[in-house]
């Protein structure tokens, strides 16, 4: 029997305040209501979920949870309700060193700029100053993706639909011949959605003739991810960074911009120090702003890049996105004699 919508209220609130974030994530439905109050604490969605990091890994999970609740919905412009309670945070003697934030009113930017200023002069809580400042870049960069890509919620049905559209092999009519195999898609659709493929299906060239595309140097698995990203906007896998680098690739040739846009964003969530340089270098050769400035961010933060750019160990499109801009040196204005 299915849920009610009180019924994933009250789970979403216990879940939350117990920080089991992955349950939440995969267990709250799409259409769920986040315009709700905390029952007790009557405080916002975000505002709830920007808590105080225990250690670098666990600052990683409250931020990626921040950026999945705005995508999915979570209003940034949404206050709290009218409440006393309030949010304490002290080290060692509790009485001399508590500092104290009222949930009141306060939407989740106004309650970040309220601890901002509470926090301000003390050093012994910078840390916490600067995990503030990355919340709000969290918020920003989700909220500059769902404006990018002016995407819409889509029923999970109808996404079930296309899946069994792309996996309704019957009625594929273009092979793929890829590095490693063969796959199938509609050429109808792949038409519709890319320029290249229109050209070289709808002309005399030997793609139309054959009902066959050659890609020899893109694997199965990163022609089926840019095929199941175009019918369906997700993906049932886990796919790794090479795969998806070379899906965004295939989007990238065939202009298929949505695609790239999906990927590129799905990318993102992929940077790490071993992946680091290769998205980089595609992010910057492809001009993908977002994707740069996400591993500007990245390399900006990690000890490991850092000391690989100083030592120049990659390659010169990656290391440029480290370099300053020159400053303009001022006019001399010219004497008249």
């Amino acid at each position: 029997m299915a849920l009610e919508q009180s019924d994933y209220l009250e789970l979403f609130w216990s879940l939350l305040d117990l920080s089991k974030y992955d349950e939440l994530r995969s267990t709250i439905p799409k259409n769920f209501s986040w315009n709700t109050l905390h029952p007790v604490h009557k405080t916002t969605v975000l505002v709830a979920a920007c808590q105080f990091p225990i250690g670098n890994k666990n600052g990683e999970i409250i931020l990626d949870l921040i950026e999945w609740l705005v995508k999915s919905g979570a209003s940034i412009s949404q206050k709290c309700g009218d409440t006393e309670t309030k949010r304490n945070i002290w080290k060692g003697d509790k009485d001399n060193t508590k500092i104290s934030v009222q949930y009141r009113g306060h939407s989740v930017v106004s309650y970040i700029n309220a601890w901002r200023e509470a926090l301000h002069g003390k050093p012994e809580w910078q840390h916490m100053s600067d995990f503030l400042i990355k919340v709000v870049e969290r918020i920003a960069k989700a909220s500059a993706q769902l404006q990018r890509g002016n995407r819409s919620s889509i029923h999970e049905g109808i996404v079930d639909v296309w899946e069994k559209f792309l996996h309704a092999k019957d009625s594929h009519d273009l092979d793929i011949e890829a590095a490693d195999g063969h796959v199938t898609a509609h050429a109808q659709m792949l038409m519709a959605a890319s320029p290249v493929v229109q050209a070289m299906l709808a002309s005399p060239m030997k793609e139309c003739q054959t009902k066959r595309i050659q890609l020899k140097d893109t694997s199965c698995s990163a022609v089926s991810l840019f095929l199941e990203t175009l019918y369906t906007c997700s993906s049932q896998g886990d796919p790794d960074y090479k795969t998806a680098l070379s899906a965004l690739d295939l989007a990238h040739r065939w202009q298929v911009d949505a695609v790239v846009e999906v990927l590129a964003d799905f990318i993102e969530g992929l940077i790490a120090e071993a992946s680091f340089a290769a998205i980089a270098e595609h992010a910057a050769l492809k001009g993908l702003d977002q994707l740069k400035k996400a591993c500007q961010r990245f390399g900006s933060e990690s000890a490991a890049i850092q000391e690989q750019l100083g030592k120049g160990k990659f390659p010169k499109v990656v290391q440029d996105l480290f370099q300053e801009k020159p400053t303009t040196q001022p006019v001399k204005k010219r004497k008249c004699f």
